[in-house]
This record gives structure tokens, sequence and C-alpha cells, in this order.
């Protein structure tokens, strides 16, 4: 299994909370079409896909004077995937609860799970 690792910064639409965000994202990158790509991660902490940031990786140019958001994605899969895969899903004026203004590289743990 794979867990791919990234940051985002997001600009929330009008009326639209953390909440609205995280579930809308989570939506849109927990299947590949009609395929389930989100793998269960087992342990006695339960992994959480999309979170708020607790640090913004982002430079303060980027967030000051704004209501932009950092978030964090930790999606653990068995598939192949890419920062294109990601930007696809992300990006994109049709997003109903936000828009991505940035994006960090996509990291990569690689687990043998045996």
């Amino acid at each position: 299994m794979k867990i791919y690792n990234l940051g985002i910064l997001i600009e929330p639409k009008e009326n639209c909370d953390e909440i609205d965000i995280m579930n809308e994202i989570h939506q849109q990158i927990e299947k590949d079409g009609q395929e389930l790509i989100l793998c269960p991660v087992r342990g006695n902490v339960t992994h959480q896909v999309v979170i708020k940031a607790d640090i913004s990786l982002f430079p303060a140019c980027l967030t000051a004077g704004t209501k932009r958001l950092a978030l964090g994605i930790s999606l653990p899969t068995k598939k192949d995937l890419g920062r294109r895969w990601f930007l696809k899903r992300l990006e994109g004026e049709n997003k109903s609860s936000y828009l991505l203004i940035a994006t960090t590289d996509v990291a990569v743990i690689h687990i043998e799970v045996t």
C-alpha cells in the first residue's frame, strides 16, 4: 500500500465551512471513476484522509489578509497516483465549496503490509 501526502491551500466559497470543504474533497479523491481507491489503514489511531493543517506550508504572502485554509491530504491506496491525478480532481471552478489556490508536491510513503 502507498499513502499519498500533500498540502493544499484553498479559498472557501461563500457560506461554506471547513466541514463542507473537507467532505467535498474527500468525495473527490476516494474513487477513481467507479472504483473505490481509498484503502483502510489498520491500527489503534483512526487515519484521517483530509485534515485542517495546524501549520501552513505556504508562504504568508498567499494567506495574509484572506480566508484561505491550508489542508492536508493523506490518501492510502494501492493505486499508482501522481500530482496530475490530484490536480484533475481538486482544481477548477466547478467545485461547490472551494477554489484551489496552491498545492505542495505529492510525497509517497510505501508500506509493506503482511
